[in-house]
């Protein structure tokens, strides 16, 4: 039997024992309460194990916790040591559920783990997966980065893709839709330009025949303004003129490939086709040198010939027509843009009025004071914006008018 000494010995080491193990519950259960420590985990055998993260800093595990993205630290061999919120909502466990248990068990292929892991051998790895909690699949890129030598885990970041991948299907549908928009407006347009030839060439074939008719009738019906047949055969003229401008207008929509273009050689070519009216009106056109824009050829010869025979037809009378084309380049917007000015000393326009000259049909004078079916300026601004750029305009009455292309610079 043991004797009252020793018995008493055996229970004081006994106590300091329990208070040697009370101690140490006591440090932890303050480590974790402060943030030092990660994760406790009881093993199967009862065995308990710390995970600390000694270099962690307390403000960087409230900035972790507020992540909108899930966020865990765990071991080379998976076992999860911290989990935020994020990933606990993610998931719908709570956080001290999930440590303890092994990242993979919430891996749709739990395989995906090892391609993970040994892929660090290369650096950071970043993988897209599917997460599989209760039968709840999640979309999500998750990416691994070892943190050794600092401490010994890896740090693990989850982003929820649900939202991602929704608005790419949404993106999908409507790509799709505007697909199936963009084809239909192309059958449309093709359309379009089929009934305008068809129209313009039915329109055109009965004009001629009334302009025939009328030039054979008798030498006494076909005298003077005021005459029927006359006023058959202007009126006729008149249709046939506004036929080959809708024609123009409709036209100059059309988009064709674009080529490097030299302003310099196409204005040339303009004031060579408009020769004879630059003469008839004694007409002075002077220019500077011109930029090399990428364009449609046959639009920029319609634009230049547009404006120059427009000032020639808005001259004042009496009065020479000078036309001045200079270019410079300018910004707007962080966009370098050529500007290239059409000035003329011509009759000019009213404020009021500078807002309706590029509408179609818009007409500021009597049809008996100059020709012309208001289309002519419309065209000039279809074809800018066919260019990606603009035409504006200033002008003073009876002083003249200022006409301003702008190309962008890298067009």
């Amino acid at each position: 039997m043991e004797d009252k000494d020793a018995y008493i010995a055996r229970l004081l080491q006994e106590n300091e024992a329990l208070k040697s193990q009370l101690f140490d519950a006591t440090n932890i259960i303050d480590a974790i309460k402060q943030g030092e420590v990660d994760a406790l985990v009881v093993h199967a055998d009862g065995v308990p194990q710390i995970y600390s993260i000694e270099s962690a800093d307390y403000t960087y595990r409230i900035l972790i916790e507020k992540f909108s993205e899930g966020a865990l630290s765990i071991t080379h061999s998976g076992l999860i040591l911290y989990s935020n919120d994020y990933f606990s909502q993610l998931t719908g466990i709570l956080s001290d559920k999930i440590t303890g248990t092994h990242i993979s068990s919430y891996f749709n292929v739990p395989d995906e783990f090892n391609i993970m892991i040994a892929g660090l051998e290369n650096g950071a790895v970043k993988r897209d997966i599917v997460l599989n909690v209760k039968g709840k699949k999640t979309p999500v890129t998750i990416a691994f980065t070892d943190l050794h030598p600092t401490v010994e885990a890896i740090g693990v970041v989850v982003t929820d893709l649900t939202e991602k991948q929704e608005n790419e299907k949404a993106l999908l549908k409507y790509q799709k839709q505007l697909e199936e928009k963009v084809s239909e407006l192309n059958i449309t347009n093709t359309n379009l330009g089929e009934f305008i030839h068809v129209i313009s060439h039915d329109l055109k074939e009965p004009l001629r025949k009334i302009l025939m008719c009328a030039s054979r009738l008798a030498p006494e019906y076909t005298g003077g303004k005021s005459n029927p047949v006359a006023i058959i055969k202007a009126s006729a003229v008149r249709l046939n003129s506004l036929v080959d401008d809708l024609v123009k207008y409709a036209f100059s929509s059309a988009k064709d490939d674009d080529t490097q273009i030299d302003l310099n050689k196409t204005l040339k070519e303009v004031l060579d086709d408009l020769e004879v009216i630059i003469t008839e009106n004694n007409t002075t056109v002077k220019y500077g040198s011109l930029p090399v824009i990428l364009g449609n050829r046959v639009q920029m010869r319609q634009l230049f010939s547009n404006l120059i025979s427009n000032a020639i037809k808005y001259s004042k009378e009496g009065v020479s027509a000078h036309i001045n084309i200079t270019c410079q380049v300018v910004t707007h917007n962080n966009t370098s843009y050529y500007k290239i000015n059409v000035q003329d000393n011509g009759i000019g326009m009213e404020s009021a009025h500078l807002s309706k000259i590029f509408t179609i049909f818009q007409r500021l004078h009597l049809r008996n004071e100059y020709s012309g079916n208001g289309i002519g300026l419309a065209i000039c601004k279809k074809i800018m914006e066919n260019h990606s750029g603009r035409i504006d305009v200033e002008s003073i009455p009876n002083t003249g008018s200022t006409f301003k292309l702008y190309f962008p610079v890298n067009s």
